[in-house]
Parts: structure tokens; sequence; C-alpha cells
């Protein structure tokens, strides 16, 4: 032992006399870099470590919130399929097609020929319907469980109590459970009769008053649901959403899956795995081996209507990608700063300590707030000019501390400006929408009242005067509203967003769906629309606005309206138009058209203030992109317009800060 205190000892006093005998220079470096050493060590290590684990917890919230919306997509799916059967079970064509098929059935035989008249009565409204709602088919079964009508015809199945190969299936139980619960019901996944794939069944009761005749069941495969799974958005370049059920005593993957584009009813699962887990109900997320035997981050949702499971995950490999990159630059700036040490170690070694002591309690003092010390400038030497730097430094430090705090202040003052117009503003919207229409309800009710209470006083031209006054005062009311929509577009920005174009003109459809069907309008709508980062709401106006015009400016003509929406991709944007049959726009007017309340026909002829197109070209305007009008007198109207590619999710067209409205016309 003493013997190892002593060894201890004597090197401990040879590396103090070689250290002591060490040049100035050298003891520099030394002590500069076990200085920088250290420091740069645990920073890397604490910024590695800080980043790893931020961007675990940032993309496991990420995917908790991609499995939140995936599980209300893909639950909304199911139930609007229920929904959809649930309604065609109590349409009147449904309940006298099961009565006619049950009776020819019992009677004749399937293939009677009174039988097939009635097939042929009613398949093209159940094929019309099954192809709608995008169901692989649709079975008519009769309360005896006889199965008497199916779009795919097999016909010979006489009951799914009798025939070996439904009366266990899911099938057979989805019917039982509908005819005892007299409620929509939908069936587990099973590898149906003569499919090849997995189907599911959702039957519904048909009922004539308080009895049931039956049932119809619909039958669907896994393809609407693989859409929203093979949605990869927010996923990155591994990442996936998997989606299983429990088939009999396996847990089967029912949907493809990126890696495994064959996977659905072919691959299993264990249950002991993520999948499995979700299957059982344990929800939750962390990290785990996923099927290919990848450590993935995965969240675990589940869906106990539907007795599914399903898990989104990434691989932690891309997750911390990131991570691994910078802790690469860390160590890379680590040797450059190291580098940099050395250097600065030299030179201050062979400097004079007093400038450099100087220069340092300067530098405490400005560091603390006193931006009025100054260094000393002892000769013209390296000491010399750093220190007439670190005062130049100063100088500019205090000038831009200055330089900020008057542009503080003027933003500050820019910004009381704005708000005060923004009052302004909103006083005018309040007086516009109230004080103005006030008076025009007024006048228009005291002209019903006169005409109402004093029409047998009045001879006919005094009536046609209220008529007169009636009419313009809804026309200025009318104006009024549509001069309030154009405020509303230039002040309010909706951050762009992704949007399906093929949705959102399905919605436009829905909403003049009593027109189109008035003036029997034929719509064209493109199946391809594409999705784009726009404005989604305002959007909707111009889509809205110019349908609308088509229908109006076609409607009169002696064929019937035909209104069509065309789509062409082109390199730097998207282009989209509507066209339309009618009257057409004469080419003098083209560049007119666009102008606040501009009309080119009379108040009788066509109803509207001419504020519809004003909106579209402020919308098209808030994107960035272009409206035009391509037009003949007689030979129909095609509107077209652009939107770039290059508009960003969560950006706005101009102010940020204005709150979320629509816009109405």
């Amino acid at each position: 032992m003493n013997i190892t205190c002593r060894n201890e000892r004597f090197l401990e006093v040879m590396m103090f006399s070689f250290f002591k005998n060490l040049p100035i220079t050298t003891k520099f470096i030394l002590w500069f870099l076990f200085i920088a050493l250290v420091p740069l060590a645990i920073a890397t290590k604490i910024s590695y470590d800080s980043s790893r684990n931020a961007l675990v917890s940032e993309i496991t919230n990420s995917l908790v919130a991609v499995a939140d919306n995936k599980a209300n997509q893909i639950d909304n799916y199911l139930r609007e399929k229920e929904q959809n059967a649930a309604m065609l079970a109590q349409m009147s064509d449904v309940i006298e097609a099961l009565e006619k098929f049950s009776a020819a059935l019992s009677k004749y035989g399937a293939y009677a020929p009174e039988y097939q008249a009635v097939d042929n009565e009613f398949r093209p409204f159940f094929s019309y319907y099954q192809k709608t709602f995008d169901y692989d088919n649709l079975f008519l079964v009769s309360r005896d469980g006889d199965i008497v009508f199916n779009v795919k015809g097999r016909r010979n199945i006489s009951s799914l109590y009798e025939m070996a190969l439904y009366k266990d299936s899911q099938l057979a139980k989805v019917f039982i459970a509908t005819t005892q619960s007299s409620q929509t019901e939908i069936s587990d996944f099973e590898y149906g009769p003569e499919e090849k794939d997995g189907a599911l069944y959702i039957g519904a009761p048909v009922l004539k008053g308080a009895e049931q005749l039956g049932a119809i069941i619909l039958q669907m495969s896994n393809r609407g649901i693989s859409k929203l799974t093979q949605d990869y958005a927010n996923l990155g370049s591994t990442g996936e959403t998997i989606l299983v059920a429990r088939i009999k005593d396996d847990i089967m993957f029912i949907s493809p899956i990126r890696f495994d584009a064959q996977a659905a009813f072919k691959r299993k699962a264990e249950s002991d795995s993520d999948v499995g887990k979700a299957v059982k109900g344990i929800k939750g997320s962390g990290t785990s081996a996923d099927y290919r035997g990848k450590e993935v981050l995965a969240v675990r949702r589940h869906f106990p209507s539907f007795r599914w499971g399903m898990v989104v995950k990434m691989d932690k490999s891309e997750v911390i990608a990131s991570a691994n990159r910078l802790r690469a630059t860390l160590y890379k700036i680590s040797l450059a700063l190291l580098g940099v040490v050395i250097v600065m170690a030299v030179i201050i070694a062979r400097s004079m300590s007093k400038p450099i002591k100087d220069l340092t309690k300067v530098s405490g003092n400005i560091a603390s707030g006193d931006f009025s010390a100054r260094a000393k400038v002892l000769a013209n030497d390296e000491i010399g000019a750093l220190a007439r730097a670190f005062n130049d430094m100063t100088e500019k430090l205090v000038a831009a501390k200055a330089n900020v705090e008057q542009k503080k202040a003027e933003l500050e003052e820019q910004h009381k400006l704005l708000e005060e117009a923004n009052r302004e503003l909103d006083s005018f919207t309040h007086t516009v929408s109230h004080d103005l229409q006030a008076p025009l309800r007024g006048v228009a009710s005291f002209a019903t009242f006169l005409e109402e209470d004093y029409k047998d006083k009045l001879d006919q031209q005094a009536r046609e005067y209220l008529k007169e006054i009636r009419e313009g005062t809804t026309r200025m009311s009318n104006l009024i509203k549509d001069l309030l929509a154009l405020s509303r577009i230039s002040r309010i920005k909706n951050p762009f967003e992704e949007v399906n174009i093929g949705e959102l003109v399905e919605t436009v459809r829905k909403r003049i769906e009593y027109d189109i069907n008035k003036f029997k309008v034929d719509l064209r709508i493109p199946p391809d629309l594409p999705i784009i980062v726009c404005d989604r709401i305002k959007l909707t106006e111009v889509f809205l606005n110019l349908i609308n015009n088509a229908i109006k400016f076609a409607s009169k003509q002696p064929v019937p309206p035909i209104v069509e929406i065309k789509y062409s991709e082109e390199s730097e944007y998207h282009q989209f138009s509507v066209k339309d049959n009618g009257i057409g726009i004469d080419p003098k007017y083209h560049d007119q058209i666009f102008g606040i309340f501009k009309r080119l026909h009379s108040q009788d002829e066509y109803e509207g203030s001419g504020a519809g197109l004003s909106i579209v070209k402020k919308v098209i305007d808030d994107h960035k992109g272009k409206v035009w009008v391509e037009s003949a007198l007689g030979k129909g109207t095609t509107f077209l317009f652009t939107i770039p590619k290059g508009l960003k999710v969560g950006t706005v067209g101009a102010h940020e800060g204005e709150s979320r409205q629509g816009v109405s016309s």
C-alpha cells in the first residue's frame, strides 16, 4: 500500500514539474483545449439527447393526431355505410320489391317468367344503388331467410339456413341479428362464399308498417377503408396505418400496407404484437418491433363497435434521423471550435495580460448593460486592433439597440392605427348591415301594408307602383348584402389547406341540387379532380358563383342546360374551367364583367346584383391566380381560372391573424 501511494505521489510531482516547465503558449493551448473539450462534449451530448427526445415526443404526438383522425375517418365511413343501408330499407321501392320477389319466388320459382319480370323491373334500381354506394353485392332476404334477390344474379341459393355455404356465415348471422333487433347491424369480416378476399355485411330490416318483411343486406369489401389507410400524409417515408380484425381464430390484416400491398386478408399478426393488442382494446403508444422486425414508434386504437384494431406507426430510425444529423454537425462544429481555441490560445499567450484583463473588464460592463464602456487602445498591434474592433462592435450594438427600439415604437404605432382601422371598418359593416337595411325593410313593409289594407281603394297603376317599390327595396337589400360579401372577401383571409376539389364540387352540387333538378341541368363533373392547397371556403364560393351563373344564363335556352367542369394540370399551376351552353357574352364586354355590380342584362331578364364575378376575381387574386372568360354571343360561355402550385399549407392570401369566416354572395 505504501509503495502504491509513493508511486502515485511521484507521478503527481512529475506531472506538475512537466506542466510547470512548459512554455506559456503550450500551457494556454493545453488549458484552452481542456476547458473547451469538456463543455463541448457535455453540450453535444445534451443537445443530441434533447433533440432526440424532442423528436420522439413530437412524432409520437403527431402519430396520436394521425391515429385519432384516421379513427374518425374510418368510423364515419362505416357509419355512412350503415346509414345508406338504413335509408335503402325504408324506400318504398325496396319494400315493394321484397314483397314481389318473395311472392314470385314462393309461387313460381327463381327461373319462372313471372320471377324474371320482377327481376327486370327492379334490377336496374338495385344495381344503381349498389354501384352508387360502392357495395360489392346487394341481397334481399325474406323473413323466412330465403335470398329472393341479389345483384350478382346467383338466384340458385334457396335459404340462408339450408345452404351449407351460407348457414354459418356472417351473412346469415347479420340477417339473424337484424331481424331480431329490427335495427341496422354490421358483421365481422370473413372470407365470403365464392369470394377471394374478405367481405363485410350490413343488414337493415325492411318494414311495412309494423310488419317485418325481411331484410336488405349489403356486402362490402375493404376498398373504401383501404383508401383511408393508404393516405400517408404526415407519416414520412416509413409511416403507415395498419388495420386488423379478428377473423375466426386469427388476427388478419384487412387492408394493404405500405410495404406489403398484398397483406389484406393474407398476412396474420401475433396476439402480443401492437396490432394484436389493438384488437383486444389495449390502446396506447410506445416503441416496439413491427411485422418487418423494425423498431418503430406506434400508436394503438380500437374500434369496439366493429371489433377492429388500428396501429399508426413510423420507423424510429426515420424519427431520430434529424437528431443523428445534428450530432454529426455538432461534431464538426466542435472540431472547428477547437481549432479556433488553439489559435486564440497562441495569440493570447504572445500578448500581454493587462490589455486582455482590461478588455475582459470592459466586456463585462457592457454585458451588464453599461453601453458607455469602451476598451482602451494602448498599441497598434493585434490587441489594439481587437480593442478597436470591440469598440466598433459596441457602437454598432448601441446603434442597433436604438434602431430596434425605434422600429418597435413604429410597429406599435402602426398596430394601433391598424386596430383603429379595423374598428372603423367593423362600425361601417354594422351600419350597412343594420342602419341601412332597417329603413329598406320599413319601406317594403309599408308598401305591403298599403297593398293589403288599401287594395280596394287603389287603381291598377297605384298597385303597380307599390309592386315596383317592393321589388326596388328587395334589389337594394341584395346589393347591400353583396357589398358586405365583397367587403368580407377583402378582409378575411383563411389559412390555406389541402383540399379535395372533387369533394368541394360535390358539396356545391348538393347546395344547388334544387336548381339542378328544377332546370334539368346536365352537370358534368370529371372524376379525377385533384387535391390542391387553397382557401377551402372561398374556393367553394368561386365554384358556387360560376356554376350558378352558368345555370342562370343557360336555363332560358330552348335546350336543357349543360354545365361542364374541366381540369388541366400545368407545370406551375392548376387550371379549372366552368363551361355552359347559355346565351354567351359579347367579346367587347369580356374585360368589364368582373367589375363590381357589372350587369349586361336587365333585372327582369336575369336576377342578381352582378357581384358574383367580382367575388370570384377577388378570391382568385388572393390566391395569386388568374381568371378570364372565353365566350361569344349564342355560343355559350367558359370561365377559366388558375391556382398556383406553390401555395403553402397554413399561410393565408394576405393578412395573417384574421378570423376564419365564410363568404356569401
